[in-house]
């Protein structure tokens, strides 16, 4: 081999090398915009679970925090390790607060089944006791006057 084909193979090896990390590095970016886009779902779907559920009156705000910083960080491409740490806590967070919405439902039912219920007990009772209780009073503030 003499000294030209020897630039030659070596120009060859540098091309084929710089094209397996241009093809290496495609790949990995497909690779990482997918999993950013599988990620962005997740946020999005575990958005609108915290949603429905801060409609029977949770507080949800840590949770809603925790995605925007996840999703922060998502975009800003920094680390999506930590955003897939931060969606992992929220997502494990939601039993718990499904529990404490259908306990707070329950409560919310408690309350209004009783406030109706007193307040037909007090109709009842004044309906009854009222008119007794309408005299006696009136008697008694009228029973010093005296008739000419």
């Amino acid at each position: 081999m003499n000294g030209n084909e020897i630039k030659l193979a070596v120009k060859f090896i540098v091309f084929a090398l710089l094209l397996i990390s241009v093809a290496f590095s495609t790949v990995s970016t497909v690779s990482f915009a997918t999993s950013n886009s599988q990620l962005i779902t997740q946020i999005r779907e575990l958005y609108l679970q915290l949603e429905k559920i801060s409609e029977s009156g949770v507080n949800v705000n840590p949770q809603i925090q925790e995605l925007n910083e996840a999703l922060q960080l998502l975009q800003n491409g920094s680390n999506p390790s930590e955003a897939e740490a931060l969606i992992q806590q929220v997502n494990s967070s939601i039993p718990q607060l499904e529990s404490e919405a259908s306990t707070l439902y329950l409560e919310h039912l408690i309350v209004k089944y009783s406030t109706i219920s007193a307040l037909i007990v007090l109709g009842f009772l004044t309906y009854y006791f009222g008119p007794r209780f309408l005299w006696k009073a009136w008697i008694k503030m009228r029973s010093r006057w005296v008739v000419k």
